[in-house]
């Protein structure tokens, strides 16, 4: 048997439902109108960023310019960066510079037989303008806003002014697709070329190889000194703590700052300072890492025909 409802037990749940109903309505009307503004509100107001902050790029770089009559140099820096404040914090300005006492030029040549891609090894000190180390040079200004961004800047060698195009790669430590172009007034005859840059850093450890006589200082028929020793980077300072058998029988240590893959170090021997300008390579087709060291006060400096005969490699040796 089916039961009705009693028709005033009926009547009054209707009214109660239509006035739950009207008032669910109303409430979400209004929650409707109240979003509605929000969003509105969110929509019309100007978010602001924090503004972008440059890559540090400061440290030890070693830019290889390659230029259109042939010749290859390596620019040797220690690339400074300045500072900005932002917020509460000091952070990279992406304005990029060195002194003279930052950079130094060597002239290269490619290995072209060798088991390592884009081996190059020196030639001499100076590259294709001459800009040995006793001459001023500078680079700078120069511009960097963000990895994967454009690089702008200047190089000085021996007077002689270069514009330098690129991109920053995208962890912030190459230089890719660069050019290099030479401004009018140039009395170097390098026109420009290509040129890609590198964060490097030199080998730590020990090396053996054969030395002029430390009496020796702008010539040297013999290198009949045999060098073994340590070699430590720290702070933009290398130290060459050798010992030296054959000829001299002595310890002889070496110190002075490092600009890229280059560096100037000196020493005391008898009383007298000796100045050797150095140079850190992967010599020959092995790609053996090595430093090539040329007393200061050797003829080459002063006779640009002349070959370095002071010069030298030490080679770093294995761990044992």
């Amino acid at each position: 048997m089916v039961r009705l409802t009693a028709p005033g037990i009926q009547e009054s749940v209707t009214r109660k439902l239509v006035s739950t109903k009207c008032a669910f309505s109303a409430a979400a009307a209004l929650a409707l109108i109240l979003l509605s503004a929000f969003l509105i509100s969110c929509g019309s107001s100007k978010v602001t960023l924090p503004p972008q902050i440059a890559p540090n790029i400061a440290g030890e770089w070693e830019f290889v310019a390659m230029s259109q009559n042939g010749e290859t140099t390596g620019l040797e820096v220690s690339l400074a960066e300045g500072q900005v404040l932002n917020g509460d914090l000091m952070v990279p300005s992406g304005q990029v510079s060195a002194s003279s006492a930052q950079i130094a030029f060597v002239s290269l040549a490619p290995v072209l037989t060798t088991n390592v891609p884009g081996n190059m090894n020196i030639t001499g000190f100076g590259g294709s303008c001459d800009a040995i180390a006793t001459t001023a040079n500078s680079l700078g200004p120069g511009v960097v806003t963000g990895v994967g961004q454009p690089v702008t800047l200047t190089f000085t060698a021996n007077g002689s002014i270069f514009n330098v195009t690129g991109s920053l790669s995208g962890d912030g430590k190459s230089v890719l697709n660069g050019t290099y172009t030479a401004q009018s007034g140039n009395t170097c005859s390098d026109p420009g070329g290509t040129i890609t840059g590198s964060v490097v850093s030199i080998n730590t450890g020990t090396y053996t190889g054969h030395l002029c006589p430390l009496a020796d200082t702008t010539s040297c028929s013999s290198k009949s000194d045999s060098v073994s020793g340590g070699v430590t980077v720290k702070s933009g300072q290398i130290t060459l703590d050798l010992n030296l058998t054959g000829t001299d029988s002595t310890t002889f240590t070496l110190a002075g700052p490092v600009t890229g893959y280059a560096f100037s170090v000196q020493g005391t021997y008898q009383g007298q300072v000796q100045t050797y300008y150095g140079y850190f390579e992967l010599a020959g087709s092995s790609g053996t890492p090595s430093l090539y060291l040329v007393n200061a006060a050797d003829d080459c400096f002063s006779n640009s025909s002349a070959s370095c005969s002071t010069s030298t490699v030490l080679a770093l040796q294995p761990n044992i």
